[in-house]
């Protein structure tokens, strides 16, 4: 009974000595929560922008690529069957992946300019990537061989309308003229400035290959199985294979390195909360000298002193976390519902994307709970080593 009693009075001299510093005390309470707001918004937002990009390059691309090493694929339809029969594939397409020059006349006068053109069945696109739910004007229900799909911005830069016409040059310098019968928003940039997507068949006739595919574009249910299913593949196929991973390695590895950067940056600012926590206790056991010597005479021991610091200091932690937390719930829900024009124009964006896990934030709250203890800590074992008679005799 006696041990619960010191344990109450503990607690309620922890929270009296905070209440009387009210200044300090919210100085503490303010820097923590600034560390914990700006650390959960930076990886939320920062999360949020990786997937995009990700999904951004992968909402066209595929997941694994299957190539004959440069050679041509001729048994593709065959090949395409077995792909589709591994478990996790959501669809094959075959493709020929090429470079040419697209030619128009319109409003704008004379346009020419490089593109990519990617040649493949329509059918298997809408099945294995969901290329009809892309399509923001006209269609792509193709009827005929010599009709394509072109991106937004490039849509745009000519100035053309559904129905024109254009001239489409090969490497070799062959021409076909084609009919623009809808357009493509991937949500990347770089696909929706200098990407056209054109029957296979047309392709097969502008490059003089036949009855033939460059490579196979595996589409999977899930994204990240790509590097367990993709030795599957290989096994059964015999080509050659390389995951979305592989081919933006570099890229990948750019965003990881970012990221990084930015959580050990703004990881310094949750360190210096953690100082400042430890000035505000080292204050507290300064004036308190007086005090802790009357308590260590009424029978106080010195855990019972060192734990009163220790709660303050936790207190303290534990109420700018949460305050942290919930300002920082609020700014991530205001960006992920209302676009900011300032950054989505910049980004190529329609709304600034957000994702963050249980898993993050609880990392991030353990985080600073581990440096608020250590902050206070000191403090406390300091109050705690002071004698009866060296505390007295500031009185």
């Amino acid at each position: 009974m006696e041990m619960i009693e010191i344990k109450m009075i503990e607690y309620f001299i922890a929270k009296k000595h905070i209440l009387e510093r009210k200044r300090q005390s919210l100085i503490a309470i303010l820097g923590v929560a600034i560390g914990v707001t700006v650390l959960t918004v930076s990886i939320g937002i920062a999360n949020g922008l990786d997937k995009n990009m990700v999904d951004s390059i992968l909402s066209i691309s595929s997941h694994i690529a299957i190539t004959k090493d440069g050679d041509a694929i001729e048994d593709y339809r065959e090949l395409q069957s077995e792909i589709e029969g591994v478990k996790g594939v959501k669809g094959a397409v075959p493709q020929i992946s090429t470079q040419g020059i697209l030619k128009y006349n319109g409003i704008f006068g004379s346009y020419v300019s490089g593109v990519q053109i990617n040649g493949i069945d329509f059918d298997d696109a809408k099945t294995a990537m969901n290329l009809n739910k892309k399509i923001i004007k006209g269609t792509m229900d193709i009827t005929k061989p010599t009709e394509f799909l072109i991106g937004k911005e490039l849509f745009d830069q000519l100035g053309a309308n559904i129905g024109d016409k254009i001239t489409l040059v090969s490497a070799d310098n062959r021409e076909m003229h084609l009919t623009i019968a809808g357009v493509f928003q991937s949500g990347y940039y770089q696909y929706d400035t200098s990407m056209i997507i054109v029957p296979l068949r047309a392709v097969q006739i502008l490059s003089y290959t036949g009855d033939t595919s460059t490579s196979i574009e595996v589409f999977l249910d899930n994204v990240y199985d790509a590097e367990k299913i993709a030795p599957i593949i290989r096994e059964k196929t015999g080509l050659k294979t390389r995951t979305w991973g592989d081919q933006n390695k570099n890229l990948l590895a750019a965003l990881s390195l970012e990221k990084t950067v930015m959580i050990l940056v703004f990881s310094l600012i949750v360190v210096i909360a953690g100082f400042v926590v430890w000035v505000i206790l080292n204050m507290m056991v300064k004036e308190k000298v007086r005090d802790i010597g009357i308590m260590r005479s009424m029978g106080f021991s010195s855990s019972n002193i060192m734990k009163i610091f220790m709660l303050e200091g936790m207190f303290l932690g534990s109420l700018g976390i949460a305050v942290g937390l919930s300002v920082a719930g609020s700014i991530l829900w205001y960006v992920k519902d209302n676009a900011i024009s300032q950054i989505t124009s910049i980004y190529y964006l329609t709304k600034i994307p957000v994702e963050i896990t249980t898993k993050e934030v609880l990392v991030i709250v353990g985080a600073n709970i581990l440096i608020i203890f250590l902050s206070s800590i000191f403090p406390a074992y300091k109050a705690a080593k002071l004698e009866v008679v060296e505390a007295l005799k500031y009185d």
